[in-house]
């Protein structure tokens, strides 16, 4: 793990985070992480950093270094799950993006190690890829820009004298036009993101109903991103991103 960022990471969420649920002080499991990955005990951290998302301490890094524990332990859908909940707000951050494809790729050779089939990279709708695109605040940020780009465009405009100026200033206005309408585009995108979740773990199969002995049909591959669709008792609807649907247990979702 890249103790820099974690360090910084770590540093904010213990003044921000006084206690967790068990009345254990976010710094006490961050020394228990610390501690545990020292001396290589993986589900140690794990249990610590979990303990620390149950309590809401649950910041990009915590959830970056909970990927990277549950991809070193193998548990490739809950590490991936971890990492799209980063990308998600923070599209920037490329050491998440790099263990993204990273975990998939490891995954994708276990799968073909077993089964002789693999799936690496999703078809993610280009509409979902868009809201994705930059944070949210960034987002907000272009779009407050290129609207006083425009407002001092306008103004310019009426103070020139020469075609130059006025060239130059028609060119600034359809700019700032043109940046408002992306940004404004990234927020309706981000706003219109379907209630999306991934699946944690593998040799799951959708259920025909909402019931324990409800008829198994088509197949859902751990680590598969899924639309939620409805949700009946301790059963969820998902819609696959190649179309299929059916039931599966909410327990074996994580929540994007």
């Amino acid at each position: 793990m890249r103790r820099s960022l974690r360090a910084l990471l770590m540093a904010a969420l213990v003044s921000l985070a006084a206690s967790t649920a068990g009345a254990v002080s976010a710094r006490e499991l961050l020394d228990r992480v610390f501690t545990a990955e020292a001396r290589g005990d993986l589900p140690t951290a794990a249990r610590s950093l979990e303990e620390l998302v149950a309590a809401g301490v649950d910041g990009d890094g915590v959830l970056y270094d909970l990927g990277t524990v549950y991809a070193r332990q193998e548990r490739y859908g809950e590490a991936i799950w971890c990492f799209e909940r980063v990308l998600r707000r923070a599209p920037l951050m490329w050491a998440a993006r790099d263990n993204l494809r990273s975990t998939r790729m490891r995954l994708a050779r276990r799968d073909a190690g077993r089964s002789g089939q693999a799936v690496v990279e999703q078809a993610v709708p280009l509409r979902v890829q868009i809201g994705e695109l930059v944070p949210p605040g960034w987002a907000v940020l272009l779009g407050v820009l290129g609207e006083l780009g425009v407002v001092l465009s306008v103004w310019r405009r009426r103070k020139v004298t020469s075609e130059l100026e006025r060239v130059g200033t028609t060119v600034a206005l359809v700019l700032s036009l043109t940046l408002t309408a992306g940004a404004l585009g990234l927020v309706a995108a981000r706003r219109a993101l379907p209630p999306e979740a991934v699946v944690l773990h593998g040799g799951l199969r959708l259920r025909q109903t909402a019931r324990v002995d409800g008829i198994p049909d088509a197949a859902v591959r751990e680590g598969e991103r899924v639309v939620r669709v409805s949700r009946d008792g301790v059963f969820t609807r998902v819609r696959t991103l190649t179309g299929a649907t059916g039931w599966v247990e909410s327990s074996e979702l994580g929540a994007l």
